[in-house]
């Protein structure tokens, strides 16, 4: 198995794997996050699906993930993420300021350059990318 895409955060992980066999290509979601009180409220999942756009926008629908630490991204879906992570800036009118910290991380993890784009009235605000590579 390899890892395809791995965020962490405080107490917990998400992770995907792809395994390649004789029927195909299948991802694994890895959900898990510690439970400091041990109250039972912890969470490790193992799912299993035949698409990577499918596991990945489970993450995507659900967290936001472009906030958190970004471990590992296979680069054959660098370019795939990268769209999925402007239309999610774009589609929750994310402004620089708000994730100042985090541009560096993921334009290094993504291996692109971030662009923002505002006009006067800052009702039309683009976020794109470039390439590095």
């Amino acid at each position: 198995m390899e890892i395809v895409f791995e965020i962490l955060g405080e107490g917990g992980g998400i992770r995907i794997e792809r395994l390649n066999n004789d029927q195909g290509e299948n991802f694994y979601y890895h959900h898990n996050e510690f439970d400091p009180t041990d109250e039972g409220l912890g969470i490790n999942k193992i799912d299993e699906y035949d698409c990577s756009e499918e596991v990945f926008n489970l993450i995507n629908n659900r967290y936001p993930w472009y906030m958190l630490h970004i471990e590992t991204i296979h680069d054959v879906y660098k370019n795939y993420i990268a769209n999925k992570l402007v239309e999610k800036l774009n589609g929750n009118t994310v402004k620089p300021d708000s994730i100042k910290f985090r541009i560096d991380r993921l334009e290094k993890a993504l291996g692109i350059k971030l662009k923002f784009e505002n006009t006067a009235t800052d009702l039309n605000q683009t976020w794109g990318y470039k390439n590095l590579v």
